[in-house]
Formats: C-alpha cells, sequence, structure tokens
C-alpha cells in the first residue's frame, strides 16, 4: 500500500474525502489527516507520505506555500490539489510545481479515481526505478537504505515481521515463477534475479513450489526466514549462494539455506602439501570430491578450497601478501568463470598440487602473440557477456591455457583483469556523465546493478554512488 494524507483546513472536505472512495482498494492507505497547516508541514517532514490531496487556499501557510516547502525539503510525495471554482490561476501554479492534478469541490468518486490511478502508475513506476539505488543501499549498510527498504516493503503490502525470505535465480525462463505467492522483484540483470517472497497463506511452502516447478534455470536459491530489514543483506547473500548449488551437483538445482558444515573438513589439506605427501593430496582431493557429489558442501566449501590450496602453494614459495591478492578468488562469479562444476576445479587442484610437489609450479611456456590477441579482444568487448569458454571458443585454444596466459602475462587471472578493466571505465563514466548507476553498471558490462556495486566497492573501496559524490 502506499501512504495517503489528506490536508485541508475544512473538517467538512476531509470526512468528504475519506467517505469517497474505499481506498485501499486503488492501492492507498490514509496514514494521516490534518487541517492546520504549520502541523501538516511537520507531519509531511516526518512521514513523507507518497500522496497528500491538498487544498490550496489555507491560513498561515497556502497549499502553494506547502507545495513549495515540500520541494525544497526534497521530499518524494505527489500532489493532488483540492480547489474551488474560482481558483484556477492558483491550481495552474501548483501543477507547475508539480502537482500532478486537481479536484473540485465538493468531491466526486468518479472524479477521484483517475488522479488515484494516475498517482499509482506514477509511483509505481519510480519504485521500479529505484530498485538499483535500494541494491545499492543494502550493500552500503546505511541508515537510509533501510529506511528505504522498510518503506519499498510496506507500498508493496509486507510485514518482516511475519517472517520474509529471499529467492535467488539463476537464468530462469518464468517471468511468473512465484506465483501465487506473493513477491517483490529486486534485481535482473546477467542472467540473475532476486525476490523477497512471503509463504503466508499458501498451502505449501516455497522451496516445495519451486522444487516441483516445470520452468528451466540453472539454479535457484532461497534463503532462511528473516524477520527485520537489518537481516536483508545476509538473506540476499545466502539465497545467491544458494543459487549456484547446480555447479556442485552438475545440474538445475533448488536449495533452501540450512545448517551448513563448517571448514574444518579442510585442515588436513595445508598439512599435506606442506609435508609434500602426494598420495595423501589425492586421497583428500578424491575424498572431497565424494563428500561435495553427496550434498554436503555447497559453493562456499568449494571457494574455501580453492583459495585454500593456492594460499599454502604462493606461501611457501615466500611470495607477499599483494602477490597473493591476485591469484586468489574474491567470490562466486570468478569460481564458475573459471570452471564447468566442481569435477574440474578438483582435478585443477590436482594438477596444481602435483606440479608444486614436482618443483614445477609457475613453469610452462607461453606464446606471447597468442595472448597479444586474447588482450586486445577483451580489451574491445570488455562490456559483452565474456567468459574464459567464450575466448577459448573464439581463439580455438584451451580455456585454462587461456587462464594461464593471463597469470603469465598480467600476473593476474582473466575474473581480475575484466573485472578492473570494466570498473576504469564504470569510473569514468560515473566522472564525465550524469548516467544513473545501474545504467553505468550495464555500459561496463555489469547488467546486475547488485553485483556491480559489490565488485565497484572490492576494487576501488566505495559504491559507485559514494565515488561520484566525492568527485
Amino acid at each position: 500500500m502506499y501512504r495517503a494524507m489528506i490536508i485541508d483546513d475544512e473538517q467538512w472536505v476531509v470526512k468528504n474525502l475519506l467517505d469517497a472512495i474505499e481506498w485501499s482498494r486503488y492501492g492507498f492507505d490514509i496514514i494521516a489527516t490534518e487541517t492546520q497547516s504549520p502541523r501538516a508541514l511537520q507531519l509531511m517532514q516526518e512521514l513523507n507520505p507518497d500522496l497528500a490531496f491538498i487544498d490550496i487556499r489555507m491560513p498561515q501557510i497556502s497549499g502553494l506555500e506547502l507545495i513549495k516547502k515540500c520541494n525544497e525539503l526534497q521530499l518524494d510525495t505527489l500532489f493532488i490539489v483540492v480547489s474551488g471554482f474560482a481558483e484556477f490561476s492558483y491550481v495552474q501554479k501548483c501543477m507547475n510545481l508539480g502537482a500532478i492534478g486537481y479536484c473540485l469541490k465538493p468531491i466526486e468518486e468518479e472524479e477521484i479515481i483517475p488522479l488515484l490511478k494516475k498517482a499509482k502508475e506514477r509511483l509505481d513506476e519510480r519504485s521500479a526505478k529505484d530498485v538499483p539505488s535500494v541494491l545499492e543501499w543494502i550493500v552500503e549498510d546505511k541508515q537510509e537504505g533501510s529506511e528505504r527498504v522498510m518503506k519499498l516493503l510496506s507500498n508493496a503490502g509486507f510485514d518482516a515481521a511475519n517472517g520474509l525470505r529471499v529467492v535467488g535465480g539463476l537464468d530462469v525462463t518464468d517471468a511468473n515463477l512465484l506465483r501465487p505467492y506473493r513477491h517483490l522483484k529486486l534485481s535482473a540483470g546477467g542472467g540473475k534475479s532476486m525476490y523477497i517472497a512471503t509463504e503466508e497463506d499458501q498451502p505449501v511452502s516455497l522451496y516445495e513450489h519451486l522444487a516441483n516447478s516445470r520452468a528451466t534455470f540453472r539454479g535457484i536459491g532461497i534463503s532462511g526466514l528473516f524477520h527485520h530489514v537489518s537481516e536483508l543483506k545476509g538473506a540476499i547473500e545466502d539465497a545467491e549462494m544458494a543459487a549456484f548449488q547446480y555447479f556442485i551437483t552438475g545440474e538445475p538445482t533448488v536449495l533452501q539455506v540450512g545448517e551448513s558444515k563448517g571448514f574444518s573438513d579442510f585442515k588436513q589439506l595445508p598439512a599435506a602439501l606442506q609435508n609434500r605427501n602426494l598420495s595423501e593430496l589425492m586421497a583428500l582431493y578424491d575424498q572431497y570430491e565424494q563428500l561435495f557429489r553427496t550434498g554436503c558442501y555447497q559453493i562456499k566449501h568449494a571457494f574455501f578450497l580453492h583459495n585454500t590450496v593456492l594460499t599454502t602453494i604462493i606461501h611457501s614459495q615466500n611470495h607477499d601478501s599483494e602477490k597473493l591478492a591476485r591469484y586468489l578468488l574474491v567470490d562466486y562469479e570468478r569460481l564458475i568463470e573459471r570452471y564447468q562444476d566442481i569435477g574440474e576445479l578438483i582435478q585443477d587442484l590436482k594438477r596444481m598440487s602435483g606440479a608444486y610437489l614436482g618443483g614445477m609450479y609457475h613453469q610452462g611456456h607461453f606464446r606471447s602473440e597468442s595472448f597479444v590477441a586474447v588482450i586486445e579482444y577483451v580489451n574491445n568487448h570488455y562490456h559483452e557477456n565474456l567468459s574464459l569458454q567464450m575466448l577459448a571458443d573464439e581463439f580455438y585454444m584451451n580455456r585454462n591455457y587461456i587462464s594461464q596466459l593471463f597469470i603469465k602475462h598480467v600476473s593476474q587471472s582473466f575474473t581480475d583483469y575484466l573485472a578492473e578493466l570494466r570498473v576504469r571505465h564504470a569510473c569514468e563514466l560515473l566522472r564525465n556523465s550524469n548516467l544513473p548507476i545501474h545504467r553505468v553498471g550495464e555500459r561496463a558490462g555489469y547488467p546486475d546493478a547488485y553485483y556491480f556495486s559489490k565488485i565497484f566497492k572490492k576494487i576501488v573501496g566505495k559504491t559507485p554512488r559514494e565515488y561520484r559524490a566525492s568527485m
């Protein structure tokens, strides 16, 4: 429900408006009425309603002045002017200040309904445009973001106290995936969709509904229940992680976050590497792969496993932390860009471990001319949906070989190089254009605004919004 307020110095007009229509039917809830304009201004600041019906002629502060003051305060409120027959010059001034319409006293239902529909349409459009900003604010963990999200949930009719879940989907083809569950779409881009949903008044759980869905997708993740907006960021991260479970299972998968194993099973691995015990290492890798296949582990464990092996090998060669940072993966997206599934990851870890124990790590012969063509292609097509597999297909090379070329010649993985290249172009757009943040992300190669903000903050240390504000 959107929140509306009625401001008129005549009580009969207020009552007339209240009784003229069934407000909830058109998506509005009257949160306050006021007959004194100074008090009305104070309430407007406190409540920041989505819509206000306001009388033009009021003592102390006129409706015209009230709209001006609200504009100066940068409130988001839409205004509908309530007017008498002889006040059209004032009405025109109000319209020039941004009022979306007017109605004449006494107010009739057939006059007000088109205005309410117009207001709701404007507010719906605004909410849709606000979504990328809301996701940025979630990343920033700021009070302003929490308030905006609470308002968004309230407008959509959600009460977090009753328990909500986040649903994350990868390459979902069905736009009606969550029907008949009440839900709010947070983002869609780069093949990723994110929703807030409630299971209230439904006979089966979201998990049961989605597991039996005929929709096609790569992966769907469902968070645990959360009851406060402060838990939303964690729920988004949980749902996102669970959606990547297809990487483990090798097939489209629905996973609801529940109790999860820790990382203690991997404690033996660094010791086996340091002790240079190849047979123990291979046995451990086989054991881990089997546990992955049986569903004991999730993508966070695959991520941890990869970085543990790389950290142990690089530290043993006395390289500094800056060099280590160039080799480690920073998120799940980098992992699935580099490997097709858990089997390919395990095989690569076996290869790296064997090369390390044989004294051959970092050896190899690379043809610089091959890399020149690859790097030029990446530099010219960074804004497209690039992956190692696409480069392998384009240049008729093995994807792991291309990955090694990047490490050899630019001391970065392909995904890290691409991310820094995209962020450099995003910084240029943020400095030199007025494009909205999510449009900057799209032009830089990140159609998912939430992921763009996360990557940008990891590389620059600020969110895109903070970076632009600092210029």
